[in-house]
């Protein structure tokens, strides 16, 4: 049975992205999430899941998997819609965070990552990015 002291999970509204602080056991966490652009022309709904893995430098790190589901609503507006990611990465001696959208693909995994934050957004147009909640 998961223990709700364990972990903390905050997610922020649009545009502030799924926030993973998460302590505790090596068991998965995630489930359904979603988003839709604030002008319409996208949206993703999908599952994303979260292992506690190593700890480095008094951090834990996390394995990750996902799967969403892209809707162009809008594709002859000139940009396809995509998934980003801003997160801190474990390059085994220190934690890197460059503060980027890095685009990733629909469904993937990822490990040696920690805040991880999931986006929706136009390609090459960040400030239409919402977060996935």
């Amino acid at each position: 049975m998961r223990s709700k002291l364990s972990r903390t999970i905050a997610v922020a509204a649009a545009g502030a992205g799924l926030v993973l602080s998460l302590a505790g056991s090596a068991q998965a966490d995630g489930g359904t999430y979603r988003a839709r652009l604030a002008n319409g022309c996208g949206s993703t709904s999908g599952t994303y899941h979260w292992y506690a893995s190593t700890a480095y430098n008094g951090k834990t790190s996390y394995k990750t998997d996902w799967d969403f589901n892209l809707n162009d609503l809008c594709s002859t507006n000139g940009y396809a819609v995509s998934l980003y990611r801003k997160y801190s990465k474990w390059n085994g001696s220190a934690w890197i965070n460059d503060g980027s959208y890095h685009k990733i693909a629909a469904s993937g995994a990822e490990s040696s990552v920690a805040d991880v934050r999931i986006f929706l957004c136009e390609v090459g147009r960040p400030s239409t990015c919402v977060g996935i909640s």
